[in-house]
């Protein structure tokens, strides 16, 4: 049975634009329909939303892909960053937020569309369904990946000197989210411990 759900996503994150550093409040709106029998899995790609809003999103910086010195600095100082082809406008965001958030919930639900908006947008919603036009996040990259990822995997290969400081690759099995059918099932064994009480 699909069953159709409404989840407010909500963040602060900075953006970089025109030479200038700017803090935003985010309100992502999500439509969904559960696309699975298993109601644990739907429940799963609900909390993997909330999990990269609130670990990923929230107090990252946005920042255009040709601006690879700021990208930099803003590592080399222990910052988060998420790289977009274009310069990170609320509807920049908001199309690599559909494409993402569908991305990491497997087809275990279907956002049907978002609408994103912020401080800055001044009320304005801009609104994202299935039929907009998403060429910019059409290639294979970390909005396309499922997992727990937000950049170039690259990355890693060639890093010099420290310049560039990154949190090691989280999966969601570390964090609790996987499906149902990842589950490692216990051995049966019952191991017992031999304490001894202090006196």
């Amino acid at each position: 049975m699909d069953i159709r759900l409404n989840l407010d996503l909500n963040f602060t994150a900075g953006l970089w634009h025109e030479g200038q550093f700017y803090m935003n409040n985010y309100l992502v709106n999500c439509n969904i329909v559960t696309n699975t029998t298993e109601a644990e899995d739907a429940q799963v790609a609900v909390e993997r939303l909330r999990w990269f809003s609130y670990n990923v999103l929230n107090n990252s910086f946005f920042v255009k892909a040709d601006e690879v010195e700021r990208q930099q600095q803003l590592w080399a100082n222990g910052m988060n960053v998420l790289v977009l082809p274009e310069v990170p406008t609320d509807q920049i965001i908001g199309m690599m937020l559909y494409t993402k958030l569908n991305a990491i919930t497997d087809n275990k639900i279907i956002i049907t569309d978002i609408q994103i908006t912020s401080g800055l947008s001044d009320g304005v919603r801009y609104i994202f369904a299935d039929d907009d036009n998403y060429s910019l996040f059409g290639d294979d990259n970390w909005w396309n990946d499922s997992e727990i990822i937000w950049f170039d995997k690259n990355i890693f290969k060639s890093t010099e000197d420290g310049t560039v400081k990154m949190q090691p690759m989280v999966h969601w099995k570390d964090v609790d989210l996987q499906w149902k059918d990842e589950l490692v099932e216990g051995d049966g064994n019952v191991v017992v411990g031999n304490f001894k009480k202090d006196d």
